[in-house]
């Protein structure tokens, strides 16, 4: 792969970065791939979503499932289902403290050279990994995101993410675009640059893979995105982006952080915007219904 410099996170000092506790900082790379899965009470949707990258043409990989307090506890479904006789699982059971401390949980325990999000309701394609691991050794990308596909009841459709020259650009189109311009699932991120940044901010209950987003882009990490679709997202009534109230108040608090205008008002401007975006998604989910 070829050598890539380091982004210069110490550019803009008054960013408040989160710590992860008892991390070491340097651990043996082993796998390609850590494909870091976070769960709750969701043992067959779990068990899909495993099923899915084993069952994927590239094998450098291994799993790290983290048991945020399932009610039953994660292993037993998965013993069940016979995925835990693959000894590239791994299973790592906590109380419940929410979903940056899952990740972060995985974080810890990840050995592979990239990090790989999948949440435990998506799927990975079955050419996902090997078209991730072409492109980081096309390009020398440290943070790859990717286009998906869409599944909404028995309806398909392949989304379609925009490319960013810089940075800067990519955060501000965070900010204000009414949809995200990225997907946090099928990420794939450097571990080690990931450990600088500091992990998940584990005092965001909401919003967290915007968050490390936007942190990134402020210290100037260069997103780059595959042009292909990675992973199968399923909509569902679940999802965590339908607590609107709780996502405009962490909206509001990250345009704040990240925005830094050299305009007066501008923030506040953006934080219009960004609302009247979050009451329009929620009205089109209320009328879907």
């Amino acid at each position: 792969m070829p050598a890539v410099m380091s982004p210069n996170l110490s550019a803009t000092p008054n960013i408040d970065a989160p710590t992860l506790p008892s991390m070491r900082a340097v651990e043996p790379v082993t796998p390609a791939f850590s494909v870091c899965i976070a769960v709750r009470d969701r043992p067959e949707l779990l068990a899909k979503s495993i099923q899915s990258v084993l069952a994927g043409s590239f094998d450098d990989f291994e799993i790290v499932v983290v048991d945020d307090g399932s009610a039953v506890p994660v292993r037993e479904g998965l013993a069940e289902a016979r995925l835990l006789d693959d000894r590239r699982i791994r299973v790592v059971r906590q109380q419940p403290t929410g979903i940056s401390a899952a990740r972060n949980a995985a974080l810890r325990v990840a050995r592979g050279r990239f990090v790989t999000v999948l949440d435990s309701d998506d799927e990975l394609s079955p050419d996902g990994l090997a078209r991730i691991h072409g492109f980081l050794a096309r390009t020398g990308a440290r943070w790859v995101y990717t286009n998906y596909e869409e599944r909404v009841g028995g309806s398909a459709k392949i989304i379609r993410l925009p490319s960013y020259p810089t940075p800067r650009r990519m955060l501000w189109s965070v900010l204000t675009r009414p949809r995200l311009p990225f997907k946090h699932s099928g990420m794939s991120i450097d571990r080690q640059l990931l450990l600088q940044l500091g992990g998940y901010d584990e005092r965001m209950p909401i919003k967290v893979d915007v968050e490390l987003v936007l942190r990134a882009l402020s210290n100037g990490v260069h997103l780059q995105r595959l042009d292909h679709p990675v992973v199968v997202f399923h909509r569902h009534g679940g999802s965590i982006s339908r607590r609107r109230l709780a996502g405009l108040a962490a909206w509001h608090k990250m345009i704040r952080k990240y925005s830094r205008p050299r305009i007066p008002g501008l923030a506040l401007t953006v934080v219009g915007v960004r609302a009247v975006s979050e009451l329009g998604k929620w009205l089109v989910t209320a009328v879907g219904k």
